[in-house]
């Protein structure tokens, strides 16, 4: 199955990623996704096919924490590796 890079804005704030990372974790996998809180954005990067990052979307439109898709360069597609802070950051444990 193919998959593909999405940016997703968000509305996500720090203490609501514990509540949410099971269900993350559920639609797209551990690891597929990462949060970028410092982005104006709230950005959500998911790595999945289009079925995943559509239940993505419904899922964070049912909990009023989705904004817009972000569209951006083939050649940014992995601009963000080395510069998202991973979830210990926030005080969330990974394998929770």
């Amino acid at each position: 199955m193919k998959t593909d890079f999405y940016l997703l804005a968000t509305y996500v704030k720090e203490p609501q990623l514990f509540a949410i990372q099971p269900h993350l974790d559920a639609i797209v996998g551990k690891g597929q996704w990462n949060f970028d809180l410092e982005d104006c954005d709230k950005v959500l990067r998911l790595h999945c096919n289009y079925g995943t990052k559509e239940k993505m979307i419904r899922f964070l439109d049912r909990n009023e924490l989705f904004d817009k898709e972000l569209h951006y360069l083939e050649s940014e597609q992995y601009a963000h590796i080395g510069k998202v802070r991973p979830l210990s950051v926030y005080n969330i444990a990974i394998n929770a």
